[in-house]
C-alpha cells in the first residue's frame, strides 16, 4: 500500500505521529487496532522517510517493538489482522516503560479482553482530578438509544464531569499516557470523564458500545464510529463496595489507587463482544472516585448542538 493512495485525513494523522516523536511501532499498533491491515506498515515507512528525510524508522521501544513484531509474525502467517476479530490489548511485557513512568500489568483476559493496570496514575495525579472536578459535578446521564438523547435513569445514580482534549496540562500528560500505552490516537478518544459515587450509588450492568439497530444511536455514532474500548483509572481506595463487575464472566475488580481497567468491545466490521457486560457494585462505606476514557473507531468529534 503506498502512502499516496491514502486518504488525505490519514496521511496527515500519520504526519502528525511522526512529527510528534512516535516510532513506526506505536503507528502500527494503532492502525491495526483501528482495522487496518498490516499491508499498510509499507505506507508508514513512506511516511517517517518523507517527515525525517532520511528513510530510517524512529527507535523503539522495548514493548512497542514486541507489539509490533507480533503483528509483522501474523502477517507472515497470512492472517487478517484485527479486522477479523475483536480489538485485543495483547501485553508483551508485565512491565511498560511510557517514559513519564512505568506501568505494570497486574491481569490479563482474553476474552472478553480485560487487563488490569497498576501505576497507571501517580497519587498526585489522582488527587488532583478529583480536587478540580468536585465544583463541576451534575448527575450523570444515559444515552438513550431510542431518541439519541441523554436522559437520567436508576441505573446510573453517580455525577460526574469530563474535560476536553488537553483541557490542561494534567489532562494533556495523561492522554498522552494513554496513547502511548494503547497505541491508539489521542484524536480518537472521547473526553476523559471524571465520576463520583457516593455511598449506595452504583452503574448497574451494561454495554458501553452502542446499539447499531436503535435509532438514536446515529447521533452518538456521527461523533466518530462506534466505541471499541474503555478504561476506568480508579482515583482512591474505596472503603467497601464500588468494585468493577463483569458478570458473564464472574470476574469483580476491586478500585485501587493509580490502577486503570482496560477492556475491549468490537471491532471494524461491527462485531460487538457481549462478554463485556459490566457495571460499577454498590458503594458500602465512603466514597468512589473514577476516570473513564471512552475510545473510538475514528476520530472524536463533538455533537452539533
Amino acid at each position: 500500500m503506498e502512502f499516496a493512495e491514502l486518504q488525505p485525513d490519514l496521511q496527515q494523522w500519520m504526519r502528525d505521529m511522526v512529527q510528534r516523536g512516535h516510532d513506526k511501532a506505536g503507528m502500527m499498533d494503532a492502525l491495526l487496532k483501528t482495522g487496518y491491515q498490516p499491508s499498510i506498515a509499507s505506507a508508514v515507512d513512506q511516511c517517517i522517510a518523507d517527515c525525517t528525510g532520511g528513510g530510517k524508522s524512529q527507535e523503539m521501544a522495548p514493548a512497542a517493538v514486541a507489539r509490533t513484531q507480533t503483528a509483522n509474525h501474523a502477517e507472515e502467517r497470512g492472517e487478517e489482522g484485527d479486522s477479523s476479530r475483536f480489538r485485543l490489548f495483547e501485553p508483551q511485557s508485565a512491565l511498560y516503560d511510557l517514559g513519564d513512568r512505568q506501568v505494570e500489568v497486574l491481569l490479563t483476559m482474553r476474552q472478553p479482553n480485560i487487563v488490569l493496570f497498576g501505576n497507571l496514575l501517580s497519587e498526585n495525579e489522582c488527587d488532583a482530578l478529583i480536587e478540580m472536578s468536585r465544583t463541576r459535578l451534575k448527575r450523570s446521564r444515559l444515552v438513550n438509544a431510542e431518541r439519541g438523547t441523554y436522559d437520567l435513569g436508576e441505573a446510573r445514580t453517580s455525577e460526574g464531569t469530563y474535560f476536553e482534549r488537553a483541557a490542561n496540562p494534567l489532562i494533556a500528560d495523561i492522554e498522552t499516557r494513554i496513547e502511548r500505552l494503547l497505541g491508539v490516537p489521542e484524536a480518537r478518544g472521547e473526553p476523559v470523564q471524571v465520576l463520583h459515587y457516593r455511598e449506595g450509588a452504583q452503574y448497574r450492568p451494561h454495554f458501553d458500545y452502542f446499539e447499531t439497530g436503535k435509532p438514536g444511536s446515529q447521533r452518538v455514532l456521527a461523533q466518530g464510529g462506534q466505541r471499541v474500548a474503555t478504561l476506568i483509572m480508579y482515583l482512591n481506595n474505596v472503603k467497601a463496595g464500588g468494585s468493577t463487575v463483569f458478570p458473564e464472566v464472574a470476574l469483580d475488580v476491586l478500585p485501587k489507587k493509580g490502577c486503570g481497567l482496560f477492556f475491549s468491545y468490537s471491532n471494524a466490521t461491527g462485531e460487538v463482544d457481549r462478554k463485556t457486560l459490566h457495571g460499577g457494585s454498590p458503594v458500602l462505606a465512603g466514597e468512589k472516585w473514577i476516570a473513564t476514557k471512552w475510545l473510538r473507531l475514528g476520530e472524536y468529534r463533538v455533537a452539533d448542538a
